[in-house]
């Protein structure tokens, strides 16, 4: 296994989970695109070779300004989250109560809620536009996704 010192996982497993992710297409009668960032244990190849993932390697020092999430969703997910623990905070300081307990379950449900206020259809749609990436104008048109054709940006 070839591990760095900066890596997460070693490339090995992420090939093995891609070629897992090419059987389950092939299966599904589906096809992907599927993006890495230039992390190094991310597989520069992949043997053996893929038939219904394509892999694409974003340029060094480029997946901040690329990657979707990257583009103010994170943030203001971030902004809508920290909002909803400071106005628990503020509303018990208000009423004179004692401060809010948040215990990791308090804290999913209010990420969740966060995450819901904040991403939505349109948001996924900017993110991805302002990464560079956008959809036909015949395919916005129609606004449907073709059946045997499923288009995935996922980035690592």
């Amino acid at each position: 296994m070839t591990l760095t010192k900066e890596s997460w996982m070693a490339s090995e497993i992420c090939e093995k989970w891609v070629q897992k992710l090419d059987k389950h297409m092939i299966a599904e009668c589906r096809k992907i695109a599927f993006v890495f960032d230039n992390c190094p244990t991310h597989p520069k190849e992949i043997n053996p070779k893929l038939k219904n993932v394509t892999v694409f390697h974003l340029p060094p020092n480029t997946a901040s300004k690329l990657q979707p999430l990257d583009q103010r969703v994170i943030k203001n997910f971030k902004i809508h989250y920290c909002k909803r623990i400071v106005r628990k905070v503020i509303t018990a300081l208000e009423n004179n109560q004692s401060m809010p307990n948040i215990n990791l379950r308090k804290s999913i449900s209010e990420i969740s809620k966060a995450w819901n206020y904040v991403v939505t259809d349109r948001t996924i749609r900017n993110s991805f536009a302002k990464g560079g990436f956008f959809v036909s104008s015949e395919n916005s048109a129609k606004d449907e996704i073709n059946d045997d054709v499923l288009m995935i940006f996922f980035f690592i």
